[in-house]
């Protein structure tokens, strides 16, 4: 018996901290929208996509994309990126599914920023100094 009390507090502390982090990640979220503007970020697939600068080409499968970014975390302002070159091949994984989730609609060429929620980032991982369960914004330039 003292195990199960055991277990379903465990359970319900952790449910909590997930409740507080889903709470803590959707004001960020409202702040930064309410910041650019209703029509600015648009919502796709769970992540917020904002083109500054429409590019020209879509990709297809298997072409090499590079990107330039710049990433940094919501809650805090982290830049745990700055101006780093990506390149990979299109349709193949390896990336953050944020990135996955946010490809189909950026072209070649676009300027913008992506805002990921954490459970399409690095989760409930701690990643160098990206701290678990962040919210991460990128500034992006496609090549």
């Amino acid at each position: 018996m003292l195990i199960i009390v055991a277990l379903t507090a465990m359970i319900f502390a952790s449910c909590n901290k997930e409740k507080d982090a889903n709470d803590t990640e959707n004001e960020l979220i409202e702040k930064l929208l309410a910041r650019y503007g209703d029509t600015s970020f648009v919502e796709h697939n769970g992540i917020y996509l904002y083109l500054t600068e429409e590019g020209d080409k879509e990709y297809a499968n298997s072409d090499i994309v590079k990107m330039i970014y710049t990433g940094q975390t919501l809650k805090d302002n982290n830049t745990f990126a700055k101006n780093d070159t990506l390149e990979f091949i299109y349709g193949r994984s390896g990336l953050i599914s944020g990135f996955l989730r946010a490809l189909p609609y950026i072209k070649r060429n676009s300027k913008g920023q992506l805002l990921i929620p954490y459970k399409y980032g690095y989760g409930d991982r701690r990643v160098g100094t990206i701290e678990p369960r962040s919210t991460l914004l990128f500034t992006f330039e496609m090549q």
